[in-house]
């Protein structure tokens, strides 16, 4: 009996603090929202160009969540920044926003991450179930702004 609350204890320790260290990325009030905008919005989002600003602005890859399949909670965000040749990243430049609603999550977001000149990583964020959007946006010392949008799904 003692053997076993040396083995079970750590481990619902560890499952405890796994779980507070999640935060809200979206909540579910704004994810409600956006899944209420009109269809006009939604037919004007698919005009909308995924990767945009000047040729020579910053470029924006996004590593983690994969859009191409569903994924589980919580989520990893995992994004590098490509500044051109002989221009910077600056930071103080960086947003983030969420829909097409485009509700202001930038504050969430450096936060809970880390977020440098190379790019971001934001471990265990609880979004709830369903589809997404999110636009990043970030520029360079030369003031050149490129801007990327992404999908992505949560079971």
């Amino acid at each position: 009996m003692h053997r076993r609350t040396l083995i079970f204890g750590p481990l619902a320790l560890y499952a405890t603090v796994c779980r507070a260290a999640a935060w809200v990325l979206i909540t579910m009030e704004e994810f409600e929202r956006e899944s209420a905008a009109p269809q006009l919005v939604e037919s004007l989002a698919r005009s909308i160009r995924r990767t945009s600003g000047p040729p020579d602005a910053p470029v924006i890859e996004i590593n983690q969540p994969d859009e191409t399949k569903p994924i589980k909670p919580p989520v990893t965000i995992r994004i590098h920044f490509h500044p051109k040749e002989g221009a910077t990243i600056d930071l103080t430049s960086f947003r983030v926003t969420y829909g097409l609603l485009a509700v202001d999550i930038t504050k969430r977001i450096t936060e809970h991450a880390h977020v440098s000149a190379s790019g971001l990583l934001a471990n265990n964020a609880d979004v709830p179930a369903g589809h997404h959007r999110v636009t990043l946006q970030i520029a360079d010392n030369m003031h050149r702004v490129g801007i990327r949008t992404f999908d992505f799904t949560v079971l």
